[in-house]
């Protein structure tokens, strides 16, 4: 009998349009723009065998919405493997009932069929894995998504009037800085030691003008403390905004841990974690460099590009 064979045949050809599907749909990566600055590479996912971890519902659902056909695959990965399971199953009885001299002419249509169910087994199991890593992955970047969205900043209050006289000061989440919110703002958190800090915020002062055009907000964070610079915040430009409440330490430890990994020195060079308009995270950056930052989004306006949804 070959149902065993070309049950296993048919468990490979669907793994392969399975691979394709997730291919197919899987949700478009986000272009980083070109710069000479080093990028850091994002944290590795971890496996969720490894990790046991509770998400928000809210992070479910969006991950949900950007792999909508991840259970599909799993439903056919659940299904597929049990049908290889069974097919194994049946063809290790044969090969056991012929080397026991019982139907020994089927024993090289049951080895082979055996083998064929392995591979099956195994190829499954790969891409299973795959998609598991994929889906903590995603989770994963939609919660730090939503802890910078909760992050609260103070800033002046002529980000919201756009009067360039109105000096007092209000105090405003990150979420409410995305594009169709009101204020729509490019967020800069530039993390480094309190000197580096001091001369970002004097360099800010300098460039306040193309900051402000190009929709750019800087959020400078002392390190390691994970606290705002002991400044004025009156007297600073209103393309600043200082971080407000305990959550940024939580929130910044988490990416300066990843950038001592990639050999970046904390105090000295700093670094950068810039959000897009959208909310998501566009670069990490080495170093904080506020005039190549104006250049990007300056260059990409004059050659006609998109600068709304960066």
């Amino acid at each position: 009998m070959r149902v065993g064979c070309s049950f296993s045949l048919t468990i490979i050809v669907i793994v392969g349009i399975l691979a394709s599907m997730s291919r197919a749909f899987q949700a478009p990566s986000q272009s980083l723009s070109r710069t000479r600055q080093r990028r850091l590479s994002t944290p590795s996912p971890v496996l969720m065998n490894k990790e046991k971890r509770e998400y928000d519902r809210a992070v479910l659902l969006r991950e949900e919405a950007e792999s909508p056909f991840r259970k599909v695959r799993f439903f056919f990965y659940y299904a597929l493997g049990g049908g290889a399971l069974v097919s194994l199953a049946v063809s290790a009885a044969r090969i056991a009932a012929a080397l026991n001299g019982i139907n020994a002419d089927l024993l090289q249509e049951s080895s082979v069929n055996a083998a064929v169910d392995l591979v099956g087994i195994v190829v499954l199991a790969a891409f299973f894995q795959r998609d598991l890593q994929a889906q903590e992955s995603r989770l994963k970047r939609a919660t730090k998504g939503a802890e910078l969205a909760r992050l609260m900043v103070r800033g002046s209050k002529s980000l919201v009037t756009g009067d360039l006289d109105d000096f007092s000061s209000f105090t405003t989440s990150l979420a409410s800085l995305r594009r169709g919110r009101g204020i729509e703002k490019r967020v800069i958190i530039a993390a480094g030691g309190q000197e580096k800090i001091a001369d970002i915020l004097q360099q800010a002062t300098q460039l306040q003008d193309e900051l402000s055009f190009n929709d750019l907000l800087v959020v400078p964070v002392v390190m390691p403390q994970g606290l705002a610079p002991d400044v004025n915040a009156e007297e600073l430009p209103d393309c600043v905004a200082l971080p407000v409440g305990s959550n940024w330490k939580t929130v910044v430890d988490d990416e300066a841990s990843e950038a001592v990994k990639q050999g970046v020195d904390i105090e000295k060079e700093g670094f950068c974690v810039i959000l897009k308009k959208n909310g998501r995270v566009g670069q990490r950056t080495k170093g904080i460099f506020l005039n190549t930052m104006v250049g990007e989004v300056t260059a990409r306006r004059e050659s006609g590009m998109d600068v709304k949804n960066i």
